[in-house]
């Protein structure tokens, strides 16, 4: 597999076990060192991003769709370094001519000796969810899995849809639901929030902060465990 924008000299800092899966996924996986520097991107996280250029050695800067987000995207790893702990945050990127949702997912990256020597960085797009809400508001921001609001658990899977700029009829294919019961629950949305629109209510949901929260059923965490045998 081409490691085009890979530091090769410092690939020796990641185990072969670890290196053969980031090799094998078909997600967006890279290591960064304790500067936010790439040590390593495997060619899934190339083809995501449209990197052409070489980019190890280098910071988010380098990577275009990360340019604008770069102090955002610093922030989070130096807080995961400083922490120790795997940290996550959503967003919206313009990769080429495309607008791009994900959660981006950070662990620390461990020397042999338990130390904390950088970060590793696992994108997970949204699959078949368009996102033309946020065709002119791309955003970077730390997930939360914790509701915001008392919303019940169906009205934010509808919501985070929404967010996302699902229609009633794709909401409801997502939802497994009829149609009108997703109107139903989106009317009751207006009245809860005090909307009498779809842009109202979006608008006072970024403004709330909605839109980062991650209602449970479109996020599966497999990978907490990967790095335990390096500790």
């Amino acid at each position: 597999m081409p490691h085009s924008a890979v530091n090769t000299s410092n690939t020796t800092k990641i185990s072969r076990q670890v290196l053969h899966f980031f090799e094998q996924s078909l997600e967006p996986w890279g290591v960064k060192d304790i500067h936010s520097r790439f040590i390593y991107v495997n060619q899934a996280y190339i083809d995501y991003l449209e990197i052409k250029q070489d980019i190890g050695n280098l910071s988010y800067e380098a990577v275009t769709a990360f340019a604008s987000f770069s102090e955002s995207l610093i922030a989070h790893d130096q807080k995961v370094i400083q922490t120790g702990q795997r940290l996550e945050a959503i967003g919206t990127l313009l990769v080429g001519n495309e607008y791009r949702s994900f959660i981006f997912e950070k662990y620390p990256f461990l020397d042999k000796d338990g130390a904390v020597t950088g970060t590793v960085v696992h994108l997970k797009p949204f699959e078949h969810i368009s996102i033309e809400y946020f065709l002119e508001k791309p955003f970077y921001g730390e997930a939360t899995f914790t509701p915001p609001e008392a919303f019940t658990d169906r009205e934010w899977d509808v919501l985070f849809l929404l967010f996302r700029g699902s229609d009633r009829k794709q909401i409801a294919e997502k939802l497994g639901l009829s149609e009108n019961t997703i109107r139903n629950i989106i009317s009751r949305i207006f009245i809860l929030t005090r909307t009498s629109s779809r842009n109202m209510l979006l608008e006072k949901g970024l403004k709330s902060g909605w839109h980062l929260y991650v209602p449970p059923r479109f996020v599966s965490v497999g990978y907490n465990m990967l790095f335990e045998e390096d500790r």
